[in-house]
Protein backbone atom coordinates (compact mmCIF):
# COMPACT_ATOMS: atom_id res chain seq x y z
CA UNK A 1 0.00 0.00 0.00
CA UNK A 2 1.13 3.50 -0.32
CA UNK A 3 1.02 6.27 1.85
CA UNK A 4 -0.09 9.37 1.49
CA UNK A 5 1.88 12.29 -0.42
CA UNK A 6 3.63 14.63 1.45
CA UNK A 7 6.23 17.40 0.66
CA UNK A 8 8.84 17.53 3.29
CA UNK A 9 9.15 21.05 5.26
CA UNK A 10 12.62 21.00 4.76
CA UNK A 11 14.18 20.35 1.29
CA UNK A 12 10.37 20.43 -0.68
CA UNK A 13 11.08 16.86 -1.66
CA UNK A 14 7.47 14.90 -2.90
CA UNK A 15 7.14 11.69 -1.25
CA UNK A 16 4.49 9.27 -0.08
CA UNK A 17 4.64 8.55 3.87
CA UNK A 18 6.10 5.54 4.83
CA UNK A 19 5.64 5.15 8.82
CA UNK A 20 8.10 3.50 10.83
CA UNK A 21 8.25 2.68 14.76
CA UNK A 22 10.96 2.27 16.91
CA UNK A 23 10.69 1.79 20.59
CA UNK A 24 11.48 4.73 23.25
CA UNK A 25 11.15 2.98 26.12
CA UNK A 26 9.82 -0.59 27.98
CA UNK A 27 6.58 0.27 26.53
CA UNK A 28 6.43 3.84 24.51
CA UNK A 29 6.77 3.09 20.86
CA UNK A 30 7.45 6.10 18.38
CA UNK A 31 5.72 6.21 15.03
CA UNK A 32 6.78 8.66 12.41
CA UNK A 33 8.19 9.04 9.05
CA UNK A 34 11.25 10.14 7.35
CA UNK A 35 12.12 12.30 4.46
CA UNK A 36 13.94 10.22 1.78
CA UNK A 37 16.01 12.90 0.48
CA UNK A 38 17.06 14.91 3.66
CA UNK A 39 15.83 12.44 6.06
CA UNK A 40 14.22 15.23 7.79
CA UNK A 41 12.07 12.72 10.66
CA UNK A 42 8.26 13.52 11.60
CA UNK A 43 6.91 11.95 14.63
CA UNK A 44 3.20 11.56 14.34
CA UNK A 45 2.44 9.64 17.27
CA UNK A 46 3.17 8.00 20.36
CA UNK A 47 1.86 5.05 22.36
CA UNK A 48 2.22 2.99 25.40
CA UNK A 49 1.03 -0.35 26.73
CA UNK A 50 -2.21 1.23 27.34
CA UNK A 51 -2.89 3.20 24.79
CA UNK A 52 -2.43 -0.22 22.53
CA UNK A 53 -4.78 -1.55 24.93
CA UNK A 54 -7.88 0.74 24.57
CA UNK A 55 -7.03 1.13 20.54
CA UNK A 56 -7.59 -2.89 20.65
CA UNK A 57 -10.91 -2.61 22.93
CA UNK A 58 -12.16 0.23 20.88
CA UNK A 59 -11.91 -2.30 18.05
CA UNK A 60 -13.82 -4.99 19.92
CA UNK A 61 -16.27 -2.44 20.53
CA UNK A 62 -17.05 -1.51 17.13
CA UNK A 63 -17.00 -4.69 15.76
CA UNK A 64 -19.19 -5.51 18.40
CA UNK A 65 -21.32 -2.00 17.47
CA UNK A 66 -21.34 -3.33 14.00
CA UNK A 67 -23.27 -6.84 15.01
CA UNK A 68 -25.68 -4.85 16.66
CA UNK A 69 -29.65 -3.52 15.15
CA UNK A 70 -31.13 -2.51 18.04
CA UNK A 71 -30.75 1.41 17.65
CA UNK A 72 -30.52 2.11 21.51
CA UNK A 73 -27.78 -1.07 22.16
CA UNK A 74 -26.11 0.78 18.79
CA UNK A 75 -26.26 4.13 20.70
CA UNK A 76 -24.89 3.20 23.90
CA UNK A 77 -22.08 1.23 22.74
CA UNK A 78 -21.26 4.86 20.10
CA UNK A 79 -21.09 6.34 22.94
CA UNK A 80 -18.80 3.97 24.96
CA UNK A 81 -16.74 4.14 22.05
CA UNK A 82 -16.42 7.94 22.30
CA UNK A 83 -15.71 8.01 25.62
CA UNK A 84 -12.81 5.49 25.05
CA UNK A 85 -11.75 6.99 21.92
CA UNK A 86 -11.43 10.53 24.10
CA UNK A 87 -9.29 9.00 26.82
CA UNK A 88 -6.91 7.18 24.32
CA UNK A 89 -6.79 10.88 23.12
CA UNK A 90 -5.99 12.32 26.38
CA UNK A 91 -3.05 9.42 26.63
CA UNK A 92 -1.85 10.11 23.51
CA UNK A 93 -1.47 14.01 23.98
CA UNK A 94 0.45 13.63 27.93
CA UNK A 95 2.98 10.64 25.42
CA UNK A 96 3.43 13.20 22.68
CA UNK A 97 4.00 15.95 25.50
CA UNK A 98 6.71 13.73 27.13
CA UNK A 99 8.81 12.70 24.46
CA UNK A 100 8.13 14.63 20.99
CA UNK A 101 10.77 17.19 22.42
CA UNK A 102 13.50 14.71 23.27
Amino acid sequence: MIGMPVQCDNCKGGFHIDLQHRRLDDSVEETYFTCPYCQTEYPSFYTNTAVREKQRSINQLRERYNGLKNPEKRDSLQERIEREQVEVSVMMTELEMKYKSN
